[in-house]
């Protein structure tokens, strides 16, 4: 069992990366459990903490926030540092797209206990789930990731908080596809990870340089690829999601189509395939055309400025990059 100074360092970790603010000295006084005492596990929980979003510039509903209270002992002490921290206010790309287009309904983002990892789209009642034990495991991955790779004290945090990231964005893909009735031809697991990654690129954080936004997708692409077994069988095969091996490479491949120059190393360090790379360019561009032409008609008014962006990108003059950058 994990000693109690463990589980502290832990839960102090978890905050700060949701926040977004752990400063240079933070990790070591997590790991060695001097961060700040959580607050006692046996205090009575309420029945939800909801916090309404921003509101909407015009038109389109904003969304709603919600953090719901767990049953099991061990994850209550990253409930309450997932509602201090605001945790979803600190997601910079859902904050960007909140009131952005004109859904028939509000769309919620609610924090849960689920009994095992993943995050889901529930459509019957609109909600985009957030599971604690996904907070915990990533952060876990994390660990695992800087001790195999010899990286700095604030991996694991970063680690989590981009995942985090692309999984909540992944299924509010998968929102927007019901919410809006748009069509999807192909695997929607798969055009929603090409969302998600779309919407990284192009609504990161005001403070965040494209180095640090590809970084970002790449620890996202790195967490699909660690969860793969390399031996799969029919009801693998049979999925609606691709395989982890997969599901990384097609990110790669999104990656590298933003910038083949820059990204050419990708190949000889064995992300891609030269065959693959080829196409790369091609199927980025692809991906966010198709994207801009279904999502920008649902644009809420006061979003104009969004849809002359994307116009001006359709007629081929000129690729927003990550963050924003040209």
């Amino acid at each position: 069992m994990a000693s109690a100074p463990r589980i502290n360092a832990l839960i102090f970790a978890l905050a700060m990366a949701v926040v977004g603010c752990a400063s240079a000295s933070s990790p070591a006084a997590a790991r060695d459990g001097r961060g700040a005492s959580p607050p006692d596990a046996t205090q009575a929980l309420p029945r939800s903490v909801v916090q309404p979003s921003k509101t909407a510039r015009t038109g389109g509903p904003a969304f709603q926030f919600a953090y719901t209270p767990p049953q099991s002992r061990e994850l209550r002490d990253i409930y309450r540092r997932v509602v201090e921290a605001d945790l979803w206010r600190q997601l910079p790309e859902v904050q960007a797209i909140d009131g952005m287009f004109m859904l028939p309904r509000p769309l919620r983002f609610v924090t849960a206990e689920c009994g095992e990892f993943g995050a889901f789209y529930h459509p019957e009642d609109t909600e985009v789930v957030l599971c604690y034990e996904t907070l915990r495991t990533l952060y876990e991955q994390g660990r695992s990731h800087q001790q195999a790779l010899g990286l700095g004290d604030d991996h694991p945090l970063r680690y989590l908080r981009a995942n985090v990231r692309f999984i909540v964005l992944h299924e509010t893909g998968h929102a927007l596809v019901d919410l809006l009735d748009l069509p999807v031809t192909g695997r929607q697991e798969d055009a929603v990870d090409q969302l998600a990654a779309i919407l990284m690129l192009r609504f990161a954080g005001l403070d965040e340089t494209p180095e640090q936004v590809i970084g970002n997708l790449r620890l996202a692409a790195n967490w699909m690829l660690s969860r793969s077994t390399g031996a799969y069988d029919l009801d693998a095969y049979a999925d609606e999601h691709a395989l982890g091996e997969q599901r990384f490479f097609n990110l790669q491949c999104l990656i590298y189509g933003t910038d083949p120059e820059g990204f050419a190393g990708m190949v000889a360090a064995g992300d891609l395939t030269a065959a693959r790379a080829a196409v790369c360019p091609r199927d980025t561009r692809s991906a966010s055309r198709a994207w801009i032409r279904l999502l920008v008609p649902h644009l809420a008014p006061g979003y104009e400025v969004y849809g002359e962006e994307a116009q001006r990108f359709l007629d081929g003059k000129g690729w927003v990059g990550p963050g924003g950058h040209r």
